[in-house]
């Protein structure tokens, strides 16, 4: 046998050539064509399979019409499988099928029992094998567990959004009908009647966003052609009265002059959904900055803080949903919508932390859209 078979994980650890030698020569090597089934769940156990070349796929059955099996792990050359049947001398629990032509030395039962008492770090290599397969399901099931949860979670909120559009419909109808016959009265409020119009369908816009992340619907984006000159000072005027009660300056240093292509509802939503988590995070007489730039044909809109930062312990998983630190209503389900609404331009939302503090999240946004 080669040297590099007996690796770490090889069951052979730790045993010289020589060694493994004087039983693997008498032991029967078996070939199988990619694709090919080796053992079966359920089967009868009576040997250990140690691959020599090639790899394997583990698979468990499943009683589910759509998904008849499931894959366990993929096993390579030095590592072995078969080991629960021998030990226990119970049925396969598992599928093996070879992943591609493997070259297997088949180690019966009565012959592995004498190995490991001739040679006992054979049965320690064993017992390491087993205790990393049985750490690595754990953290599977652990992950598995989490993803349930999450989805469970989204399917709840998703029930209540659907609830809440279906309440709020007609009340919303109502603000916007009225809003309109008051700008009819009164012409010249016609700037704030708009403006409540505008707010309204936002709610609802809002709400359909939550139901659609809940659902996993992609939608199309509307891509527009937008100013951005008129669109960040929209954005200040939306928190101005939030930016005059914390004394916050709101600084927009846009380069871009040329018109750009995005759909202005969904990116409205992402910069104030950035905008109010920087107002949240940073304390009064704080900063928010706007940066623009275009470079190979992608816009770039940086929002940038100088608050705390966020924690490096939810970095890895910011734009996951429920993740959330220091606030007492907050439900961890901004950033990953905005982040579904950036990937739905074909885009890219990527947090940069600063140094010593603060926070910058850049939004990327392809201009070939248009």
């Amino acid at each position: 046998m080669e040297r590099e078979e007996t690796t770490p994980k090889s069951i052979f650890h730790g045993l010289t050539e020589e060694e493994v030698s004087s039983f693997a020569r008498d032991l029967p090597r078996l070939r199988y064509k990619a694709g090919q089934s080796i053992i079966s769940e359920n089967d009868s156990a009576d040997d250990l399979y140690y691959i020599c070349k090639g790899r394997v796929e583990i698979m468990k059955n499943l009683n589910h019409p759509e998904t008849p099996t499931a894959q366990l792990s993929i096993l390579e050359p030095g590592e072995f499988f078969g080991e629960m049947g021998v030990i226990n001398d119970q049925p396969r629990s598992a599928t093996v099928r070879a992943l591609d032509d493997v070259e297997l030395l088949m180690i019966p039962r009565d012959v592995f029992v004498e190995i490991t008492f001739t040679h006992p770090m054979v049965m320690f290599n064993l017992m390491r094998t087993l205790s990393g397969r049985l750490r690595e399901t754990n953290e599977r099931f652990v992950e598995l567990m989490d993803e349930m949860i999450s989805k469970n979670r989204l399917m709840a909120i998703g029930m209540a959004a659907s609830k809440i559009i279906h309440d709020i419909k007609t009340p919303l109808t109502v603000i916007v009908l009225t809003a309109q016959l008051i700008e009819n009265l009164f012409p010249s409020s016609g700037e704030f009647s708009q403006s409540i119009v505008k707010q309204t369908r936002l709610i609802d816009q809002m709400v359909r966003e939550i139901l659609d992340f809940a659902k996993g619907v992609e939608s199309e984006p509307l891509i527009q052609k937008v100013n951005l000159d008129d669109f960040f000072d929209e954005m200040r005027t939306l928190h101005e009265s939030l930016f005059e009660s914390r004394n916050i300056k709101y600084i927009v240093e846009n380069k871009i002059k040329e018109h750009v292509y995005f759909d202005e509802g969904k990116i409205r939503r992402v910069l104030m959904n950035l905008i109010k988590n920087s107002s949240e995070a940073i304390n009064s007489n704080g900063e928010i900055r706007i940066q623009t730039s275009m470079a190979s044909g992608w816009l770039q809109i940086s929002v940038i803080d100088n608050g705390p930062g966020i924690s490096p312990k939810i970095r890895g998983d910011l734009f996951q949903p429920f993740i959330t630190e220091g606030k007492a209503h907050g439900t961890g389900l901004g950033l990953p919508i905005c982040k579904k609404l950036v990937s739905e331009h074909r885009g890219r939302l990527e947090y940069i932390p600063l140094e010593p503090t603060g926070t910058r999240f850049d939004i990327r946004l392809p201009q070939t859209m248009k």
